[in-house]
């Protein structure tokens, strides 16, 4: 998100910070519209993927430790078909390991997909969610409005709770 305003910033002429998006909806938080929030998406993900820092410092041995505690790690994520190489590119450049990487590109829930636990800042992407699958909201400035019963700031204090 760091990178994506950045750019909008550029482009607006703003000076817009991440604890200003409030709401998961960019659209709502900025007024811009779907198909411009898109069209920096794809922006980044073509000419900027390298200027996209990692959610965390030391992310990657953040996900060899869950791995060796025997964890399965599946990368699930809504991106457009034109990210793809990029997206896995970025995870191995910053060396993060997963099992599987999956990418959606419909309206698929996530919660449709295998998994035990998910770890996501979208609330949107935990509703569906029931037993025996459990989820984890990421703390974000758009979900502090969310309630949830189970909230981390980084994966490694997901780690140190429920891994």
């Amino acid at each position: 998100m760091i990178t994506w305003l950045e750019e909008y910033n550029k482009r607006s002429s703003t000076s817009i910070i991440k604890n200003d998006i409030t709401h998961w909806d960019i659209s709502k938080a900025l007024r811009v519209s779907v198909n411009e929030i898109s069209r920096i998406f794809d922006y980044l993900w073509k000419y900027r993927w390298q200027d996209i820092p990692p959610t965390e410092p030391n992310l990657n041995i953040t996900t060899r430790k869950i791995h060796e505690r025997g964890y399965r790690i599946s990368i699930l994520t809504k991106r457009y078909r034109s990210s793809v190489a990029y997206v896995a590119e970025w995870l191995g450049i910053h060396d993060i390991y997963c099992d599987d990487l999956i990418f959606i590109f419909d309206g698929t829930s996530k919660a449709k997909y295998p998994f035990n636990i998910l770890i996501d800042d979208a609330p949107i992407n935990l509703i569906d969610i029931s037993s025996p699958k459990s989820a984890i909201l990421f703390n974000q400035p758009w979900n502090k409005d969310f309630d949830w019963p189970v909230r981390v700031d980084s994966l490694k204090e997901a780690e140190q709770k429920v891994f």
